[in-house]
């Protein structure tokens, strides 16, 4: 079932830009409309659904009830490179980079042309030393205005491109993204919240969001209704933002969110009457040292908290992460079989029974390495794998993989659903939900815009009660109150109208 403004989202045609506040309904929504739209085209062209992670697309792609194959559904990074960079880059820079190109974003360059000398020279497409500005997608948007095949291309192929989370994109995304609606008259769905936007550090530039928000060639809708949180937690959530305090509805009953003053020694004494030990909780920190430490108080009070640790290959940014993920979650993940392995393989064609055999066999020889703790029989076979699939292995990635398999501490990471109770950072929160939320509100002292989304993403993982710890005498839970009673004051409230607050005079 569709809400009204979810009916008017699907339904509406051409450029479209969506507002969606946490807890909306976002991917219910860009899901529909894609199906939408792909139900009502009657040519041959196809759809570019585009997202952040490879995690997103997957979501994506099982929620869709259609037949996807002939559509792209995939990363912002792969998109440009499957589809501009490699078949494109020959037109514009010449013969020398007909070949292929493997994805490394550890190699670092600091200049454009230094980075296109790295594809030349080493066949290897990297990333600047400054991750504020991004090298893919610059390149990407030289070789689209220069090439007018790639142009071409992609006007005969594509007649709707949607792009997820786009307040996390950076100007040079932006301005690719832009390039192709503006000028070569692809329509383009764009969804996102500037509220949400965490990953400015790392280049995210929301200001672009808004930019598009205030185009006149874009179509306007915003979803505000929270259909996540219960009505407390939505209030408390709605104040902190400007465009979304007019949602702010009064309640009696404020035992939804809690504050607690406590001390570092007695803060889980103080948060455990709040909680119901019946139903799923996260603790979400800053920082993944308070995270682990937070788990280990809890855990050590009988409250078990599992930690979510970052996995050694988490941070792996070739074209083969994928690969090293798969054998990881068939080694950690009971029901994961040879089936689900087979069904990651980027443009594999399910069903395909060598492929299948290939993977069983390659699997057992692997699990036994394991059990001998043969690593180099370990590596050896992971390099034939990686080549076998098409694609290169390195042998740090392959000790790295080792590690995560072997090492039952990073096994959790793999298993978030099925766990109680986590502590994980609040980045890492993203996306997800749980019935409780534990925070330290001097993690978000409030005192910038990056402060107030930080904070907003975090209290809007709670469905129904956020439990919020005021460290006495903490500077940064000081200014926390300081600018939190500033904010609702302008609304014409203070925290004791919204939260229920307990031994903290500060927050009064």
């Amino acid at each position: 079932m569709l809400s009204p403004i979810q009916k008017e989202i699907v339904e509406q045609p051409g450029n479209l830009i969506v507002r969606a506040s946490a807890g909306t309904g976002k991917t219910h929504t860009m899901v529909s409309k894609i199906m939408y739209d792909i139900e009502h085209q009657h040519t041959h062209k196809v759809v570019a659904a585009i997202t952040f992670t490879i995690k997103a697309a997957n979501e994506i792609k099982e929620r869709l009830t259609i037949d996807t194959s002939s559509h792209f559904i995939g990363t912002n990074n792969s998109f440009v490179i499957e589809e501009i960079i490699k078949p494109f880059m020959k037109d514009v820079f010449g013969k020398a980079y007909k070949q292929d190109m493997n994805t490394d974003y550890s190699v670092k360059v600091n200049t454009f042309n230094e980075g296109v000398a790295k594809i030349r020279d080493e066949q290897v497409l990297c990333s600047y030393e400054n991750n504020m500005e991004n090298f893919i997608f610059q390149l990407a948007l030289d070789i689209l205005k220069k090439s007018k095949a790639c142009q071409l291309y992609l006007q005969a192929k594509y007649f709707k491109i949607y792009v997820d989370e786009y307040q996390d994109c950076d100007k040079d995304m932006h301005a690719l993204f832009m390039y192709i609606c503006v000028c070569l008259n692809i329509d383009t769905f764009v969804v996102g919240d500037e509220k949400q936007s965490i990953y400015m550090w790392r280049g995210a530039y929301p200001k672009a969001f808004m930019d598009i928000w205030n185009r006149q060639d874009f179509s306007k809708k915003f979803m505000r209704d929270n259909f996540r949180s219960c009505q407390q937690i939505q209030n408390y959530s709605n104040l902190l933002c400007y465009e979304t305090r007019d949602l702010y509805k009064p309640v009696e009953d404020l035992s939804s969110v809690i504050m607690v003053c406590a001390t570092s020694a007695n803060w889980v004494s103080s948060v455990i009457p709040y909680l119901d030990l019946h139903k799923k909780c996260a603790l979400l920190r800053y920082s993944k040292a308070n995270a682990e430490a937070g788990a280990k108080d809890l855990t050590d009070r009988n409250i078990e908290f599992t930690y979510i640790p970052q996995t050694p290959i988490a941070d792996i940014t070739t074209e083969t992460a994928w690969l090293y993920n798969a054998i990881a979650k068939f080694f950690i993940l009971p029901k994961y079989s040879a089936y689900d392995f087979r069904d990651e393989i980027p443009n594999e064609v399910v069903g395909n029974k060598r492929i299948l055999n290939y993977i069983k066999k390659s699997l057992s020889i692997l699990d036994e390495c394991i059990k001998q703790e043969d690593t180099s029989g370990f590596e050896k076979q992971i390099m034939l794998m990686a080549n076998y699939l098409g694609y290169e292995a390195k042998a740090d990635h392959c000790e790295m993989l080792y590690r995560t398999i072997c090492d039952k501490r990073y096994h959790p990471a793999f298993n978030i659903d099925g766990l109680k109770r986590i502590a994980i950072t609040f980045h890492s929160s993203k996306g997800l939900e749980f019935e409780q939320v534990i925070l330290f509100v001097s993690d978000y002292r409030l005192s910038s815009e990056q402060d107030i989304y930080n904070y907003y993403v975090a209290a809007t993982r709670a469905k129904s009660k956020l439990i919020m710890v005021y460290i006495d005498n903490d500077w940064n839970a000081i200014q926390f109150a300081k600018n939190i009673n500033r904010i609702f004051a302008e609304s014409n409230l203070k925290m004791s109208d919204v939260a229920t607050i307990v031994n903290c005079m500060c927050c009064n």
